[in-house]
């Protein structure tokens, strides 16, 4: 009777906040970036130019723990994965007042980059949602039941800019070093910006699904978590009115969360228009392939 109590305080809770809605703005949070240690690694790699670009999808499902109508959205997610594996990345972004640690649910799997996402640029504490792509704008959500049609209209969008990453995890100095090959197709007028964020699979940790009984899962497993990120919520600028045929290369070197597993660690860089805009390109990597 707990969880259903708690939920229907959340409720009320939750009109109360949605009457001062400033009251849930996040400020952009700060991320330390890490300059690329090149005194203990050596060079940058180098990267071969592409052929092409390729036309790849973001999705972030908002998700939470106390969330009973989330796993319904994470299934439709994984379908969506499923039937695009390497066209899509998908985040799993815990926020908001229903990913809150409450009673059984002891973990705080939010962040500050997903509390900014979800409260300042979406600007909702309303679950389950989600963006494609943050088209139409980061405040743009999309209920689950849209996900599909949005990944599917922006798999036949045409790519200006495409991206190649490598990653290493450095055990003996708790070094995760990250390089991003930026490569402009065609060519693009404003500012842009390079964002890396730090997924994790394979976390067992409670979580409450209306649609089975008992309600009250003790050992979900839940994928493809946001657990940080290398360059902060709304990355580093990487080019401003950029010409067709120009490169950039980001290295960074942060120290590593001893939290995380680096055996189910997925890289997520993104492209996107100015702090707030659209994804125009996103790549994933397996920090252990």
């Amino acid at each position: 009777m707990k969880i259903q109590k708690k939920n229907f305080y959340a409720y009320i809770i939750l009109s109360s906040m949605l009457l001062f809605a400033s009251c849930n703005e996040i400020d952009n949070p700060v991320v330390d970036l890490g300059s690329y240690r090149n005194d203990l690694y050596g060079a940058p790699p180098t990267f071969t130019p592409l052929a092409a670009a390729t036309q790849k999808v973001l999705l972030e499902d908002f998700t939470g723990h106390d969330c009973g109508n989330c796993p319904s959205a994470h299934a439709i997610a994984k379908t969506i994965l499923e039937a695009h594996e390497s066209e899509v990345a998908v985040l799993a972004v815990h926020a908001g007042s229903l990913a809150e640690p409450f009673g059984q649910f002891v973990d705080d799997w939010r962040t500050p980059e997903g509390e900014y996402y979800l409260l300042t640029q979406i600007g909702t504490d309303l679950l389950p949602t989600g963006r494609v792509n943050r088209a139409g704008g980061a405040s743009n959500d999309l209920s689950p039941s849209n996900w599909l049609g949005a990944v599917e209209d922006e798999l036949t969008q045409t790519p200006v800019v495409d991206m190649q990453m490598e990653a290493e995890y450095i055990a003996a100095n708790a070094h995760l070093n990250v390089h991003v090959s930026t490569e402009w197709f065609g060519a693009a007028a404003g500012s842009y910006k390079l964002v890396v964020l730090i997924a994790e699979d394979s976390i067992i940790a409670p979580q409450l699904n209306y649609a089975v009984d008992p309600q009250f899962i003790p050992d979900y497993l839940h994928m493809h978590m946001l657990r940080g990120s290398v360059s902060g919520a709304t990355g580093l600028t990487v080019a401003t009115n950029p010409a067709s045929g120009s490169n950039t290369v980001s290295s960074y070197t942060i120290d590593w969360n001893t939290e995380w597993d680096a055996n189910h660690i997925e890289l997520v860089a993104i492209i996107t228009n100015g702090d707030n805009g659209e994804v125009l390109n996103v790549i994933k990597k397996k920090l252990t392939e």
